[in-house]
C-alpha cells in the first residue's frame, strides 16, 4: 500500500542561513526537535488533530531558519504541514510542497508520485508511476489502490483499480501482504455498498490478516453476517474486535446503526423531533430491554420509531480484564430532521 510521506529530521548539519534574531542557532535546533518530537508522536496515532497540525507547522516555521529555502528539507517539511491540514488550507500547501518537489527533482520523477495523489492529480501519478516502473509495479499498483480508495470515482471504476491492485500485489507479494489485504478490504466495502454483502464476506475475512484494518474488516463482518441472518457469526467477529484507537474513545462503541423510519404523519406535516433510548449493551454487544426515555415532540411516534431502530444496534461490548461485560444505563439519540 502507499504510505504517506512522513519525515522527521534529526538536525545534524545546518546550512549557513540566516537565524531568528531572537534566538541562537542551538536555540532553533532545540525548538525544531522538540516540534519534530511533537509531530512524529501525534501522527503515530490513528487520529490526525489540531496538535499534529499545530506541530507541522512549528517545524516548517522554525525550519525556515535552519535550511535553505529551496531545499529538501523544506520541501519535505512543507508536505507534513499540507497532510496535517484541512480543507483549502492544506490544498495551497501542498501545492506549494508540490511546486518546491517539481524543482528539486523534476517533473516527471517518482517522488512526485504521493503529493500528486494528496491532490488528486491521480492520472498524472499513473502516468508518472507506468512510465517510471511499468505497470506490473508494486508502486503502479499502490497508485491505483490509492485511487481506489478515493472520492473521485463510481463504484464499478474504484473495484477495477482494486482488483488490479490485488493481482499486482498477490502476485508480487502474495495474497496475505499489505497490500493485497488492504485491497481486499475494499473490494468488501465495494460489495457492501452495493448491498451485496453475502459477496463481500470473503474479502473481509482475507483483509482480517492485516493487523492495520483487522479491526474494521471483524466490523464490517459482524455487520454482513448480521445481514444475512447468521447472527452467531456475527457476534463472533464483534468479540475479535480488540481494544485499540478504533475503541480507545469509549469502552464500548456502536458498529451499524440503521436509520429509523420517519413516522409518516410527522413527515407530511414536516414536522422535525428527536427520541432517546436507554439500553443494555449485552457481553455479545447486543442490545437488551430498550426504553424509550425522553421524545419530543410526543405523541409524533418518534419514540416508537427510534425503538425499533435501537432493537438494530449491534455494539462492540465493554472489556475488563480481557473479558466482555454487560453494560446498562446505555443512551443512544434519534434525531429526525427533514431534508434540507
Amino acid at each position: 500500500m502507499r504510505i504517506l510521506v512522513l519525515i522527521c529530521f534529526s538536525i545534524i548539519g545546518f546550512s549557513a542561513v540566516a537565524q531568528d534574531d531572537a534566538l541562537s542557532r542551538d536555540e532553533n535546533i532545540i525548538l525544531f526537535n522538540e516540534a519534530q518530537s511533537c509531530y512524529k508522536e501525534s501522527i503515530q496515532s490513528s487520529f490526525r488533530n489540531a496538535r499534529t497540525q499545530k506541530c507541522a507547522k512549528t517545524s516548517l516555521e522554525i525550519g525556515k531558519f535552519l535550511f535553505e529555502p529551496d531545499s529538501q528539507n523544506i520541501a519535505a517539511l512543507t508536505y507534513n504541514y499540507g497532510n496535517a491540514a484541512r480543507g483549502n488550507e492544506a490544498k495551497l500547501i501542498l501545492k506549494t510542497a508540490l511546486a518546491l518537489y517539481e524543482a528539486i527533482h523534476g517533473k516527471d520523477s517518482p517522488e512526485l508520485i504521493d503529493l500528486l495523489i494528496d491532490l488528486g492529480e491521480v492520472s498524472r501519478a499513473l502516468t508518472i508511476a507506468k512510465e517510471s516502473f511499468g505497470k506490473e509495479s508494486i508502486l503502479y499498483a499502490d497508485v491505483i489502490l490509492a485511487e481506489a480508495m478515493s472520492g473521485s470515482s463510481w463504484v464499478s471504476s474504484k473495484t477495477r483499480f482494486a482488483k488490479a491492485a490485488y493481482e499486482i500485489y498477490s502476485k508480487k507479494n502474495g495474497p496475505e501482504s499489505v497490500g493485497a489485504t488492504l485491497a481486499s478490504f475494499q473490494l468488501g466495502k465495494f460489495k457492501m455498498a452495493q448491498g451485496k454483502s453475502k459477496s463481500s464476506i470473503p474479502y473481509f475475512l482475507q483483509a482480517t490478516k492485516n493487523s492495520d484494518v483487522a479491526n474494521y474488516a471483524h466490523a464490517f463482518l459482524a455487520q454482513a453476517y448480521d445481514r444475512t441472518n447468521q447472527r452467531d457469526k456475527a457476534t463472533e467477529h464483534v468479540l475479535m474486535i480488540k481494544q485499540s484507537d478504533m475503541t480507545q474513545a469509549q469502552d464500548y462503541l456502536p458498529l451499524f446503526v440503521r436509520s429509523p423510519s420517519y413516522p409518516s404523519r410527522a413527515q407530511r406535516a414536516s414536522i422535525e423531533g428527536y427520541a432517546v433510548v436507554e439500553l443494555t449493551v449485552s457481553k455479545e454487544g447486543l442490545v437488551l430491554n430498550p426504553i424509550v426515555i425522553e421524545e419530543e415532540p410526543k405523541g409524533r411516534k418518534f419514540g416508537k420509531a427510534a425503538l425499533e431502530a435501537a432493537n438494530s444496534l449491534r455494539y462492540v461490548p465493554r472489556f475488563v480484564d480481557g473479558e466482555p461485560v454487560e453494560v446498562p444505563g446505555v443512551l443512544y439519540k434519534y434525531t429526525f430532521q427533514m431534508a434540507r
